[in-house]
């Protein structure tokens, strides 16, 4: 018998009548073309699921306080981080109120597909499991495991402030993929949990800068972090040696 998922279904009919809100949204593809996107998680004793658990316990064995660290900042993440990553702390909702309505908005409706695909398969947490993981993060996040919401949200992000700002690109993917291991670091995410969030978070994105209401708010995003990078010439100058590494700040 083919299983029924009630989450899925729920989404949907909310997806359906948020299009007739005021505000136009940035993602009009129905969910079901994202849900179909992912294949289940693997089984906790296929290969895949064994290497899961595998790799989080040796990487728990090897855990350094910098790590530690690293995975404390990413679980803290916002919207904005991406960008106060590269630009400095000055890169507030508050300087740049027209790039946080957007990335909130765009987050909020990648939200809505990822929360229905954790109850869709429910997967058990590593550290709910009895074998021993720990997580090295203080809060127990909401939701199951697969996918990553986190990761999502950073491979969301990712792209669109490389639609935005194409010029610190090579930047934005590494700060995605800090976000991608910093979960497995904490033992709060299987690595194929933030390869799922990675995937449907791009997935979304991109869908998303097909439709001229996310085209417009990229415009106006660009328009706005160059306008805060002439007021902030050390935010610029920052920037520009973050680009040349490559790399988010590590702890």
């Amino acid at each position: 018998m083919k299983k029924t998922y009630i989450a899925p279904l729920i989404a949907t009919l909310l997806f359906i009548i948020s299009l007739g809100a005021a505000e136009p949204r940035f993602l009009t593809t129905a969910p079901e073309v994202f849900y179909a996107m992912l294949p289940p998680p693997p089984a906790d004793d296929s290969p895949a699921g064994l290497a899961d658990i595998e790799t989080i316990l040796q990487v728990q064995k090897d855990r350094t306080p910098a790590q530690v660290e690293r995975a404390r900042r990413v679980e803290k993440q916002n919207v904005m981080s991406l960008g106060a990553w590269l630009f400095g702390p000055d890169f507030t909702k508050e300087n740049l109120p027209r790039t946080y309505a957007f990335l909130r908005r765009a987050t909020t409706e990648r939200g809505e597909i990822v929360h229905a695909m954790k109850d869709q398969w429910s997967r058990t947490r590593p550290y709910d499991r009895g074998l021993g993981v720990e997580k090295c993060v203080p809060n127990r996040p909401a939701g199951t495991s697969y996918p990553s919401g986190h990761s999502a949200s950073g491979a969301l992000w990712e792209v669109l402030f490389s639609a935005a700002m194409p010029e610190y690109e090579t930047f934005f993917t590494s700060a995605r993929r800090e976000i991608m291991w910093c979960r497995v670091l904490a033992g709060v995410h299987y690595p194929s949990d933030t390869q799922a969030g990675g995937l449907i978070g791009h997935a979304i994105a991109r869908d998303m800068l097909k439709t001229p209401a996310t085209r417009a708010a990229v415009k106006e995003m660009r328009a706005e972090v160059l306008a805060f990078l002439e007021k902030h010439p050390q935010a610029a100058a920052r920037a520009q040696n973050a680009a040349a590494k490559g790399e988010p700040p590590r702890a």
